[in-house]
């Protein structure tokens, strides 16, 4: 049992890692602008695309981060000049509160590591 609960607490550190990378990655490219072309559709976007983090359960217990972009990628705004530009479709709220929750859970999944390490310790202190 403390082996599995290493394992699924390690995949929780990583899928939170994961959270606070993209999160951080979305906020960091929030004010990129791209000459947007009026008439072009918008597959044809190069600028930035921001990304979710979704966990998704592991057979043998534990998460996986997947990473989604985010529809519609961009956001039309005028770019001063008569023209269009667009920029990521990034809330800077909801990032800062993706990284903070994220921290938590990462803080959480250090405690069941530091628990099972604590009851195999304890268990090989009884046995042995």
């Amino acid at each position: 049992m403390a082996i599995d609960a290493l394992s699924i607490g390690v995949s929780a550190l990583r899928m939170n890692e994961t959270r606070v990378a993209v999160a951080a990655d979305n906020i960091a490219n929030a004010s990129n602008r791209t000459p947007l072309d009026p008439t072009a559709k918008p597959e044809g976007y190069t600028g930035y695309t921001p990304q979710r983090v979704s966990p998704v359960s592991l057979e043998r217990g534990g998460v996986q981060a997947t990473r989604q972009p985010v529809d519609p990628a961009y956001t039309a705004v005028a770019d001063g000049r008569g023209g269009t530009d667009a920029m990521p479709n990034v809330d800077l709220a909801r990032e800062f509160v993706e990284m903070t929750v994220a921290s938590r859970a990462y803080e959480g999944a250090a405690s069941v590591i530091r628990t099972a390490d604590d009851m195999q310790e304890t268990l090989l202190d009884i046995i042995g």
